[in-house]
């Protein structure tokens, strides 16, 4: 346990029953510790009522007040928590109830320590086979809920106009095909940014280009990414909505390939070295849904490919789609606000 925890255990648990006895407590508290995790929180928040926004930082309570959305700051002292990272140790009152949520799809990265898991009452992630995977683990408070980041853009089922118009206020060419370039963060050599980042504004002439880096990437490539000529860099938390303008798909090992997988996208992606922080399983997932390729040469050849063959790799995407998303799809929020409303009747009813 970190040691903040045993700094603030007892003063704050002294606080929280004192508002218990006063009648002073949030009935559901979401600490939201990065604008993604309010994105990801989203789907579920519009099923549940009574909810407390707690913003973590100045970066998170800026991202909320330029959105309208009320947030509050540390303490609060709810009789559940809700949160997209391993913060539980910021409420450390045994009988708050607590819920945690992966913050990117499937298990891209590797578990850590299950001991960071226990600490939830209930852990929701995207798939049965996660849950397996947890089990195998000594996990056992996990629940497949599915991924409430997709479902407004599964469920809303844009219509190929409205896809016309999005692409239209973006600025896109509708008479070029859109490629969306995505990367993970630059660490452990998972990303393939640097492959690319001096030469896609090479395919500028033929095709529209958005681009995309994980928010944690050096900020000095960020920059660079936002100066490419006749490029569009995507500055929003979730890009959901612009991986479903996009004709062509491309990353390296970053959780959105999943999303582009049951959005039906063609996927290409640039092969990265197996690392500590990535595992072989998801390797050979990727391998098996996309084009993959290692120099930036290539992708002229890989997407020459898909435009010939649209349905290229479709059905290994469906296979995968099986095994990253819990069925069925568009309503992972609203299961997961079930859950969290039974929980709460539970604590109200002891």
């Amino acid at each position: 346990m970190v040691l903040s925890y045993y700094l603030i255990k007892y003063p704050y648990t002294a606080m929280w029953y004192l508002a218990k006895i006063f009648k002073k407590q949030d009935e559901v508290v979401f600490y939201c510790a990065d604008p993604l995790d309010y994105e990801m929180f989203k789907p579920i928040h519009k099923y549940l009522t009574h909810t407390k926004i707690v913003a973590k930082n100045k970066k998170v309570q800026l991202y909320l007040k330029e959105r309208n959305i009320a947030y509050s700051k540390m303490p609060v002292f709810p009789k559940l928590v809700i949160m997209g990272r391993h913060y539980p140790h910021k409420f450390p009152v045994n009988k708050i109830i607590k819920v945690g949520y992966d913050h990117g799809l499937y298990q891209f990265k590797r578990w850590t320590d299950s001991k960071y898991y226990k600490m939830f009452d209930v852990y929701f992630v995207s798939s049965k086979k996660q849950v397996k995977t947890a089990y195998s683990k000594g996990i056992f408070n996990v629940k497949a809920i599915g991924y409430p980041k997709i479902d407004d853009v599964l469920f809303n089922e844009y219509s190929a106009e409205q896809i016309i118009n999005m692409k239209a206020e973006l600025g896109l060419d509708l008479n070029k095909i859109t490629i969306l370039f995505s990367t993970t963060w630059d660490i452990a050599g998972l990303s393939a940014l640097d492959v690319w980042i001096d030469r896609v504004g090479e395919l500028t002439d033929k095709y529209n280009i958005l681009l995309t880096a994980h928010t944690w990437t050096k900020q000095e490539k960020i920059d660079k990414l936002k100066r490419i000529p006749n490029t569009i860099y995507l500055s929003d938390y979730n890009i959901t909505k612009y991986i479903l303008l996009t004709d062509i798909f491309v990353g390296d090992y970053n959780s959105l390939i999943g999303e582009a997988s049951i959005l039906q996208k063609p996927i290409i992606t640039f092969k990265v070295p197996e690392s500590d922080r990535s595992i072989p399983e998801i390797h050979k997932m990727i391998r098996d849904i996309s084009i993959q390729i290692s120099t930036f040469d290539e992708i002229y050849q890989a997407i020459e490919k898909y435009l010939e063959d649209p349905l290229c790799k479709n059905e290994e995407r469906l296979k995968a789609n099986k095994i990253m998303f819990f069925k069925p799809h568009k309503i992972a929020g609203k299961r997961a606000a079930k859950i969290i409303n039974n929980l709460l009747k539970l604590v109200e009813e002891s």
